[in-house]
């Protein structure tokens, strides 16, 4: 619901969401600025080419002409800058204005959990391509040659765990201090009317037929760009991507007297439980924008999503204020089960 606040539209709750808005929009901005104010300020003291291949042991084994190196580093950031933007976007077109009306299902939006998770993917990797930016250019800087041009094998954890922070302190900011990833609106929950003594088991599926298909593209195109002699570090990212997505091909969420499962993928292990006494409340909403696969994280963010497809979806808000939500058919039945088993706690 909103509450009148400068700030992105429709997102619910937090009285500075305009400033936390503001901030984290000024950290990606900063970022993207450091990735052009480095190479141009240390243009003159680099080398013509220059190390850009590490190993994992952090000894450079391959160099590219320097206008390439910073050209190639900063095509990574664009996916990132894009996802930002996205997420920015979603947050101020997604809000409904106020509560739902009754009977009706309420809406998540981007106003919720997509613009955190969006902002905080994109951010991680804008803080990726910066990093290697940096690092590209500090190790550059003694006209050393391959030998002597090494970061050592502590140089990819820091960069990997320095995204990691600048994407955790983002997603607190606007989680905490600006009420980002909060439910727009809240409808009474609704029930079952399963009587005492009663029993019931619900279980609901979603599928995305797409996501096997593209898995084995994308896995495909990994070994074929090694075939080519291509190096590994490509064909190591198009595998674990097309892995990752074998993951998400479907998901199962079963709702009984102990809690909520979520199992995942054509082999469908149960990753995701919720017990029942940890569950507030839960609701059937309807998902407008899309975002494919699992984003956010109740952790850092207090908010997580698992999305397939548009339309129907389980949200549960837990009784510590985080909520997790999937998508999955017949979600009004399985919320309306779970709240008559919360009420007979």
């Amino acid at each position: 619901m909103s509450d009148g606040t400068a700030g992105i539209t429709g997102m619910s709750g937090g009285t500075h969401r305009g400033v936390a808005a503001a901030l984290v929009c000024g950290l990606e901005s900063a970022l993207l600025a450091t990735m052009v104010a480095v190479p141009a300020a240390l243009w003159s003291r680099l080398p013509p080419r220059l190390a850009d291949h590490f190993t994992l042991a952090g000894t450079a084994n391959g160099d590219l002409p320097r206008l390439v190196t910073f050209l190639a580093l900063g095509v990574m950031a664009v996916p990132g800058a894009a996802l930002f933007l996205a997420g920015w976007l979603a947050g101020r077109r997604g809000g409904s204005g106020g509560r739902p009306r009754p009977g009706r299902t309420p809406l998540v939006t981007g106003a919720g959990v997509m613009a955190v998770g969006l902002m905080a993917v994109g951010l991680f990797l804008t803080a990726m391509a910066t990093g290697s930016v940096l690092l590209v250019s500090v190790v550059n800087l003694g006209h050393g040659g391959l030998r002597s041009d090494s970061v050592g094998p502590g140089a990819m954890p820091l960069l990997v765990g320095g995204s990691a922070l600048v994407t955790a302190f983002a997603g607190l900011v606007l989680r905490r201090f600006g009420g980002f990833g909060a439910a727009d609106g809240e409808a009474p929950p609704v029930r079952l009317g399963l009587r005492a003594g009663e029993r019931a088991v619900w279980s609901g599926r979603a599928r995305a037929p797409w996501a096997l298909p593209a898995g084995t593209l994308l896995i495909a195109a990994g070994v074929l760009t090694r075939v080519l002699a291509t190096p590994w570090g490509l064909t190591i990212v198009l595998v674990l991507t097309g892995a990752a997505t074998f993951c998400f091909t479907s998901v199962r969420v079963t709702v009984a007297a102990r809690g909520v499962s979520v199992a995942y993928g054509m082999l469908g292990p149960r990753l995701t439980r919720f017990r029942l006494s940890r569950i507030a409340s839960a609701a059937a909403v309807e998902l407008r924008s899309f975002s494919f696969g699992y984003r956010g994280s109740l952790l850092v963010f207090g908010s997580a999503a698992v999305i397939l497809r548009r339309g129907p979806a389980l949200r549960l808000t837990l009784r510590d204020g985080k909520t997790f939500t999937v998508t999955v058919d017949d979600a009004a039945t399985g919320a309306a089960l779970l709240n008559d088993l919360i009420g007979a706690l």
